[in-house]
């Protein structure tokens, strides 16, 4: 039986269809409030409908590429703002054809735009490139604001994570740190100056902790509470799993799983208690059953 495809639960707020339909109703209501015409000399519902089916469009086509680039691993590590242009450009590439070919009806049907009718099909390409110069601007421009308020969501509910003093240890990628004879001392404490103090993840290996920075990874003797309790950044989302929120891309579905995927590429188990909290922090594309 092959294997059920995996569907995505992208955390990135803005590209809810909550969110994006509350956002294309603003956008129209602006846009037709302001005159705004789109060049087309028609009555104001046609007008309206024009802008609705651009906004639709372009709103979809922008998720669609945002979900596909977070999902990708090549660029699912990018920041947030690459992966919006990136996504706004993409976008730009689906609305210009259609915006093209709504002008065109319109023009056919005896309506007056900005356009010019080019009814011979060796003349469309350059006809899109025309509608692409014009759609470009404002895809991007949207994109990029459609990722504010997530941004200062995500800014205000973060909490500056602390600062492990100094510990002259060797640098390595994958070190095992020796046991320290005093108990009370913080795992965070051990961990090699050198992979900084950017965490991803950490995850409980025996009476050891690996923990994963944007610099590399460390074994540790310690518990993974430790980490939980001094970490205000992130949360256990299993019982040998605690993930920093910020470095979260992607949880997505895979048969009964949950798997989330995080910047370094690392796809760490999601437990059954934990999807749904999870999916309500995150955003919500599909549903669990």
């Amino acid at each position: 039986m092959a294997a059920e495809k995996d569907k995505p639960l992208i955390r990135f707020d803005f590209v809810e269809p909550s969110y994006l339909l509350a956002v294309g109703a603003l956008l129209l209501a602006a846009f037709v409030a302001l005159g705004s015409d789109l060049g087309l000399q028609a009555p104001v519902l046609l007008i309206g409908l024009a802008w609705g089916l651009h906004l639709s469009i372009g709103l979809v086509a922008l998720r669609t590429s945002v979900i596909g680039l977070s999902r990708w691993q090549v660029t699912a590590n990018w920041p947030d703002l690459l992966l919006l242009v990136v996504a706004g450009l993409l976008a730009s590439l689906v609305l210009a054809p259609v915006s093209f070919a709504v002008d065109q009806f319109l023009m056919a049907r005896g309506f007056v735009t900005d356009d010019e009718p080019l009814r011979h099909p060796g003349q469309w390409p350059i006809g899109i490139l025309e509608e692409w110069t014009k759609v470009a601007g404002p895809a991007l421009l949207v994109s990029i604001l459609l990722g504010l308020p997530a941004w200062f969501a995500r800014r205000r509910t973060s909490v500056p994570a602390p600062v492990p003093p100094s510990v002259p240890t060797p640098a390595a990628d994958s070190a095992v740190m020796p046991q320290q004879s005093i108990a009370s001392e913080s795992c965070l404490q051990r961990l090699p100056p050198a992979l900084g103090t950017d965490l991803i993840a950490a995850r409980a290996e025996l009476q050891y902790v690996r923990i994963y920075t944007t610099r590399g990874d460390a074994l540790i003797l310690g518990a993974l509470k430790d980490i939980a309790e001094q970490r205000q950044d992130g949360q256990l989302v299993h019982r040998a799993w605690w993930v920093c929120s910020n470095h979260v891309r992607t949880l997505r579905r895979r048969g009964a799983r949950c798997m989330m995927t995080l910047s370094n590429g690392l796809e760490v188990p999601v437990s059954r208690r934990r999807q749904q909290a999870l999916i309500n922090q995150f955003g919500v594309s599909t549903t669990l059953n």
